[in-house]
């Protein structure tokens, strides 16, 4: 319930510094923050509402038989992939946290007091006594929800990640089939019975993710368009951390639209993989029953899984390349309103 006094409020009072702010300035300074908490609040709001669904979802991960590892090798495999996803996950946290170092060590160097991430305030408070007890909570404020952010972003993309995973051993699995001395039609009705489940899941999983990765997707652009505004405006020689923190937001605000962009797409590259993982098993010494069995899910299988963001944009990274050129033509059209 700190989402209540921190993470809603924080987000409140930063709209209406938006909405009282008096020039294109001082709206940019905010404006980039305003849509990124405004982003966390939808993915909270979303977490809560499906926190039945995914507790259901681990809790079938944890107990269904389907899901066990069957072979040292599949072990291998699933560490390897992981392994790659934590070493992911604590770059992504760690640069994000940075841009709330870089933020704060730059408030003593600052010749006259200001917010390092701005939000309203009555007037004449920033130069008061009050300034460092608000900057105090701007920090408190920042560093809690930077760390929810992150840890809603690798959990979303932690559900796309296993989901691609399990696929992957479906795989190995199919090429398997007819190799050993293994009942083909005993592990051919358990593969089956384990992609349905899978792909169950794939709809639960979209259901959790789709209006929080839309509103990332509409809100990403401006994020960066405003990003880059305001990193154009601060002089690296002046205020070197300033910068910097700009700097490494903008990369961190281009990682957390990539990042459920990549493990989607990878979720339906591997779904499509299932096809031709099932032609090269060793169906030629199949049963006839058997190979028909293998026929009817090749053609189940025909079409890959593919999750949408609000029903209606397919998330990929084409997706992420759209995002990325609404980025640069806002901030032409900004930098012209600018300069007029």
């Amino acid at each position: 319930m700190l989402h209540v006094p921190i993470t809603f409020t924080f987000t409140t009072l930063m709209w209406l510094k938006v909405i009282f702010s008096s020039n294109l300035n001082d709206v940019t300074d905010v404006l980039h923050m305003a849509f990124t908490e405004t982003g966390l609040v939808i993915k909270i709001l979303s977490a809560w509402r499906f926190a039945r669904l995914l507790q259901f979802v681990f809790l079938e991960w944890q107990t269904n038989n389907l899901f066990s590892l069957k072979s040292a090798n599949e072990q291998l495999i699933w560490n390897d992939q992981f392994k790659s996803f934590k070493i992911t996950a604590f770059v992504y946290m760690s640069c994000s946290l940075s841009v709330v170092i870089f933020s704060f060590i730059s408030v003593p160097l600052m010749k006259t007091y200001r917010l390092p991430f701005a939000f309203w305030t009555p007037a004449g408070w920033e130069q008061s006594s009050y300034f460092w007890y608000i900057c105090f909570y701007d920090f408190i404020g920042i560093t809690f929800t930077c760390i929810s952010n992150c840890t809603v972003d690798m959990y979303f993309c932690y559900l796309l990640k296993h989901i691609t995973v399990c696929l992957r051993m479906i795989s190995v699995r199919l090429v398997k089939l007819g190799y050993s001395s293994e009942d083909v039609t005993k592990n051919l009705k358990e593969i089956i019975t384990f992609h349905n489940k899978l792909k169950r899941m794939s709809r639960h999983c979209e259901k959790v993710i789709s209006y929080p990765i839309l509103g990332q997707i509409l809100f990403s652009s401006m994020v960066l368009c405003f990003s880059i505004y305001r990193l154009q405006a601060i002089s690296f020689i002046e205020t070197p951390f300033d910068f910097l923190s700009v700097f490494q937001y903008m990369w961190v605000m281009a990682a957390q639209i990539y990042l459920p962009c990549h493990y989607c797409n990878e979720l339906t590259l591997q779904s499509g993989a299932l096809h031709t993982a099932i032609y090269n098993c060793n169906w030629i010494a199949m049963t006839a029953a058997e190979r028909k069995t293998i026929l009817l899910f090749m053609l189940y299988i025909k079409r890959p899984i593919i999750l949408k963001a609000g029903h209606f944009f397919e998330i990929g990274l084409p997706i992420f390349t759209k995002t990325m050129n609404n980025a640069y033509s806002l901030l032409a059209l900004v930098l012209n309103m600018s300069d007029s």
